[in-house]
């Protein structure tokens, strides 16, 4: 085998129509049928190839003519016609050995090796995030369920302790406690400074009085 030759073939097996845009699928395949791989084209992309590759000495197969006149896009039948132009064309292609040698071809197997190998990158990435968005889902509601189980924290009129001894040790009769304590302090204070005809007084005064 020459230096800059490739044992490949290359086949034009079908097409696919996105809107208005047609994608011509390449198989570049090795002539020992161990490793395959697909990228799809455009028919201007193609046509730029063959423009390239007419720099080159050699008779090139004849590729598929744009048709001014009619639109091939919105036709099935030109579509499939202008396939089976293709595939003839990359199929007899090879046979020139100026082509098979030249870096022009080798740049575009490379080229399209590449694009082949970021769709499945891209693809094992949006299976990745798919995934990971199935598992966070069930955490999601585990999280929801434990919250609907939690026990509500018990209010003043909620408390279910009934034992005096427990009350007396919870939050409730401390605040209680603790609230009647100061009514209690702020009544001494204003008996503390009661007048009795203007003057200031003591509790202690009044209690003798009595």
């Amino acid at each position: 085998m020459q230096e800059n030759e490739f044992a490949i073939s290359i086949c034009v097996p079908s097409f696919k129509k996105n809107d208005d845009v047609v994608y011509y699928q390449l198989i570049f395949t090795e002539n020992n049928q161990r490793h395959s791989f697909s990228v799809d084209y455009r028919y201007s992309h193609l046509k730029k190839l063959h423009e390239s590759l007419q720099t080159l000495k050699g008779d090139l197969p004849k590729f598929p003519p744009t048709n001014w006149w009619r639109p091939t896009n919105s036709n099935q039948e030109l579509i499939e016609e202008r396939r089976i132009q293709l595939d003839y064309f990359f199929k007899t292609l090879l046979l020139c050995k100026e082509v098979s040698k030249s870096l022009i071809l080798k740049n575009f197997i490379l080229k399209s090796q590449c694009l082949h190998l970021k769709k499945l990158e891209k693809e094992q990435q949006i299976l990745i995030k798919k995934e990971r968005e199935a598992g966070a889902t069930p955490n999601m509601n585990q999280k929801k369920a434990k919250s609907q189980l939690t026990t509500p924290v018990c209010g003043p009129a909620e408390d279910p302790i009934d034992d005096p001894r427990e009350r007396s040790r919870s939050w409730e009769f401390k605040f209680v406690q603790k609230k009647s304590k100061s009514m209690c302090v702020k009544e001494n204070n204003q008996l503390n400074n009661l007048n009795f005809g203007g003057v200031p007084i003591f509790k202690g005064i009044i209690l003798k009085l009595k």
